[in-house]
């Protein structure tokens, strides 16, 4: 099987929005088990350090960028997502949310953007791309970046969560 542009990114965005959400599972889990003072509600608020989003801006940026691509790259139309969750379980519908997206992205229009222009806008401005260095010069590290932010902040909250949950295996 070739590789492609969109065997390297739909697929991988939804198992790993899958492994998020079975991530969040086990902190909620581990929450509510806690003997200390961890609360769901602790957790979704952690950060690494104060200048860093939370885990709730984590899991948004995830979303965020994986439906990004798909508007973007294979021109879906843009369902808007508030970044308005504020529980665990508004964090799972977001993925949720997220997946129903993802899983109705066509595979020739991810393939057929692989040369097109795909044009990103910041408040400070407009980058231009093609459907492959948006990919791996933005999409991919992104996606990843927030990713295992997220995952690095249950670790710290003291989520028993290893490399083989990280990896989808756990």
């Amino acid at each position: 099987m070739a590789i492609t542009l969109y065997s390297i990114t739909i697929p991988v965005f939804l198992k790993h929005l899958n492994t998020l959400q079975k991530l969040l599972t086990k902190a909620t889990k581990h929450a509510e088990e806690s003997s200390n003072e961890l609360t769901k509600e602790k957790l979704i608020g952690a950060k690494l350090i104060a200048d860093m989003g939370d885990l709730v801006y984590q899991i948004q940026r995830v979303s965020d960028t994986a439906k990004g691509f798909a508007v973007r790259v294979a021109k879906i139309e843009n369902v808007p997502l508030e970044d308005n969750e504020k529980t665990m379980e508004d964090l799972h519908a977001r993925l949720a949310k997220t997946i129903e997206i993802l899983e109705a992205v066509k595979e020739a229009d991810v393939n057929a953007a692989e040369d097109a222009e795909v044009l990103f806008k910041t408040r400070a401005a407009e980058l231009k791309f093609t459907g492959q260095s948006y990919t791996t010069e933005f999409a991919l590290p992104n996606f990843y970046f927030h990713f295992v932010t997220a995952y690095a902040l249950l670790r710290k909250e003291g989520v028993e969560v290893g490399k083989g949950d990280y990896l989808g295996r756990g």
